[in-house]
């Protein structure tokens, strides 16, 4: 019985020798896209530059190039004392100007009134005879004369207050992009790009004092060919990759150019970014994206690695119940990520060779183990 183990166990031993270790995995059914992968860059969808028209100095700096702001945040503080104080003199002065219109107009109006109730009593007066002409002439140039010097009088009081309105103006919009407290404050969400702004210094109309690219509404660029242009649809999903933010999400196609670049002829693809993963892109980071095109469903999909091509052309290992392999030729379809259509060749059910296929021949003897133990 010693002698009759000892030899079993050396023909296992010779048998495993003999045959091929694999991994195996079922041939299925399922839907497939094809991809093309092509790199680009992320872009801002804007920039804006944030301008004062005062000149003044800069008493605080709360922003570097480079920091990312979001819309309202302070980005410098500004000394406009003097500005506030002539705004506070026009104002006063205009408010001044009103008032006095208003009681000049009741004033001058009401002599304006007591001419005509002259000239009135005058006509009545002349119709029974108890007026004469020279006196009905004299109450109406003397009514003529109120109206007159009322118009002027009020012209001149309108012209002053307009002065005084158009100053209150011009210094209102000189404040602009400021506020009460002489803070600056970013118009959008960004990244400050540019800055002007330094402490102690001098802020003028000529210089705006900050650029920020807005990070609220990032954009992919990429380079497409002719040959996949054809295929993309606005609103189409694509699977975007941007390693040095290290992101990864779902974009969505949001133009598409009609005509190539005349220099690399290429048509260019814009893909929105979500608003979910701006936070942390930068103009001008690589991106890599992938187009789904082609779907196919309720088709034979294999790993891609289980193919092989030989000089008859392509070809999969499947292994029948008792452990041999078969060469299978196949023709292919899409090619999607890792997986590949089967064409011809399976039908779905397949006992598939996965791993060790490199080393086998028509009828070879395989031995199937777990993934750990293949090498």
């Amino acid at each position: 019985m010693a002698v009759l183990s000892a030899c079993g166990e050396e023909e296992t031993a010779e048998t495993e020798e003999s045959s091929t270790a694999v991994e195996i995995a079922t041939v299925e059914r399922g839907s497939i896209s094809s991809e093309s992968n092509v790199s680009g860059q992320v872009v801002s969808d804007g920039q804006e530059s944030v301008s004062v028209a005062l000149s003044v100095r800069c008493t605080d700096v709360y922003v570097e190039v480079g920091d990312t702001v979001s819309a309202g945040q302070a980005i410098c503080k500004l000394d406009i004392s003097a500005t506030m104080a002539n705004y506070e003199t026009a104002s006063m002065s205009y408010d001044n100007a009103k008032k006095s219109y208003a009681e000049q107009s009741s004033l001058l109006s009401q002599q304006v009134a007591q001419a005509e109730k002259n000239v009135s009593d005058t006509q009545a007066l002349f119709d029974m005879g108890a007026a004469s002409q020279a006196e009905l002439d004299s109450a109406k140039l003397s009514l003529e004369n109120a109206k007159a010097s009322m118009n002027s009088a009020l012209d001149q009081l309108e012209v002053g207050m307009q002065n005084y309105k158009a100053t209150m103006e011009q210094l209102k919009a000189s404040l602009a992009n400021v506020d009460s407290n002489g803070n600056v404050a970013a118009p959008i969400s960004g990244t400050i790009l540019s800055l002007s702004a330094v402490e102690n210094g001098f802020v003028s109309p000529s210089a705006p004092v900050a650029t920020i690219d807005s990070t609220t509404d990032m954009e992919v660029k990429v380079g497409v060919s002719e040959s996949l242009i054809g295929k993309l649809q606005v609103g189409g999903r694509v699977s975007v990759s941007i390693d040095a933010a290290d992101k990864e999400f779902q974009g969505t196609i949001s133009a598409l150019e009609k005509s190539a670049d005349a220099t690399t002829h290429l048509y260019g693809v814009t893909i929105q970014v979500p608003s979910a993963y701006s936070s942390g892109l930068l103009s001008g980071m690589f991106a890599d994206v992938t187009f789904y095109t082609d779907t196919q469903s309720d088709v034979v999909i294999v790993p891609t690695e289980a193919i092989q091509t030989g000089m008859d052309g392509q070809y999969v290992y499947t292994i029948d119940s008792d452990n041999i392999a078969h060469r299978i030729p196949v023709e292919t379809g899409l090619v999607g990520d890792g997986e590949t259509e089967i064409t011809s060749g399976l039908s779905g059910g397949e006992t598939l060779v996965t791993v060790g296929q490199f080393y086998l021949s028509e009828g070879a003897a395989v031995r199937v183990v777990a993934p750990e133990v293949a090498s």
